[in-house]
């Protein structure tokens, strides 16, 4: 019977022993699940911030209408139009939405607990299993079933963002193309636009110079016009004075050839007027006018005496007849075996109140025929 007894109290020592290392072994895993139950409540706790609590109310999108009309070089007043942002989700935009706070002691005491417990303090049990229900108001479960819901929520939210974002893309990349090719047709316009001022202001340039020469052409034309109104004049004067003179010529003709007939052999010896006058010998040598007019077929000239030559010959008042006297007619650079000598004339009349004398071209004598401007001297 002893040895019984002391059999037991061997076996009962050795099982003590044995539940005293077990129960070690235990408490050390009772450690590691409160350390791994307590770092999954703390990652519960951050992963619920990041899950907002309801997705954002919808909102509409502002109007916007795109210009969709091809550019053309004419004004629109009604262009057609598209708008890009119909059915866009604008609440998907918003941020900052509140998220899950589960950090307090309510909501980690929820998270701590497992089982369900009734309003008497006992764990409810499952009306199939029969065994205390997990699930339910109050219990962990409900918890996370509720982040589970709303990350799940979350995550269509998101796949929607990244629909809409791709959508947002496709446009994007067709309103960058449509800029693209404006500016190069833009740059093209630029600079057809810059050749064209460049042209602007070069033909703006030769419109100053045209206009500079229109003015300095319109001035000459002026001065052109008024010489010309002068020039006819003096050559209506000129006129008037050659019908004079060829009036005065024909009559100093036929009074000469009446002269002739009635003094018939008359001394016309140069230097001595018709008259009887003072003799040629009082003329000072020099020039004495010039040749206005000249007709070498009549063999006559017209010739304008300076007022001084006029003085000599018919003295201060032209109280004198005209002398007939010869005088000779020279040109001013004329080469020739004779020199500068043209002819001689005879002098015939003068014209009456003007020193202009008209004279018979003298045939001996002419080496050529008479000009214009030819200097007549004595």
């Amino acid at each position: 019977m002893g040895n019984a007894l002391r059999g037991l109290v061997f076996v009962i020592l050795a099982l003590s022993i044995a539940a005293l290392v077990f129960a070690n072994l235990l408490f050390g895993k009772r450690e590691l699940l409160m350390q791994r139950n307590y770092a999954l409540e703390e990652s519960i706790v951050k992963l619920a911030k990041t899950i907002e609590m309801k997705n954002a109310e919808e909102q509409t999108a502002p109007e916007l209408k795109q210009d969709v009309s091809a550019v053309e070089d004419r004004v629109l007043d009604n262009p057609e139009t598209d708008s890009p942002l119909e059915g866009y989700a604008l609440q998907l935009e918003s941020e900052n939405q509140p998220t899950f706070e589960i950090g307090d002691n309510d909501s980690r005491s929820q998270l701590r607990t497992f089982y369900k417990v009734g309003t008497d303090g006992k764990y409810v049990l499952d009306s199939l299993t029969q065994k205390p229900s997990t699930t339910g108001e109050g219990t962990m479960a409900e918890l996370l079933d509720k982040v589970f819901d709303r990350a799940k929520a979350q995550q269509a939210n998101l796949n929607k963002t990244r629909g809409e974002l791709h959508k947002m893309r496709d446009r994007f990349t067709t309103a960058v193309e449509e800029i693209n090719k404006l500016k190069i047709d833009g740059r093209l316009v630029k600079k057809d636009l810059t050749e064209r001022k460049a042209d602007i202001v070069r033909l703006n340039d030769e419109k100053e110079v045209l206009e500079g020469r229109i003015a300095k052409l319109n001035n000459e034309k002026k001065e052109l016009t008024a010489e010309l109104a002068d020039t006819k004049n003096e050559v209506e004067k000129l006129n008037e004075d050659k019908l004079t003179l060829t009036d005065d010529l024909a009559n100093a003709q036929k009074t000469i050839e009446e002269m002739k007939k009635r003094l018939n052999g008359t001394n016309d010896r140069p230097g001595q007027y018709v008259d009887g006058a003072v003799a040629a010998a009082q003329m000072t040598a020099g020039d004495k006018g010039k040749i206005i007019s000249a007709n070498d077929e009549m063999k006559f000239c017209i010739i304008e005496f300076s007022p001084a030559a006029i003085a000599e010959m018919m003295g201060p008042e032209r109280e004198n007849p005209l002398p007939q006297l010869e005088m000779s007619i020279r040109r001013a650079g004329r080469q020739s075996a004779s020199g500068e000598f043209v002819t001689r004339i005879k002098l015939r009349q003068a014209v009456r109140g003007k020193n202009i004398v008209v004279a018979d071209i003298l045939n001996d004598w002419q080496q050529t025929a008479v000009e214009k401007g030819d200097v007549v001297f004595f």
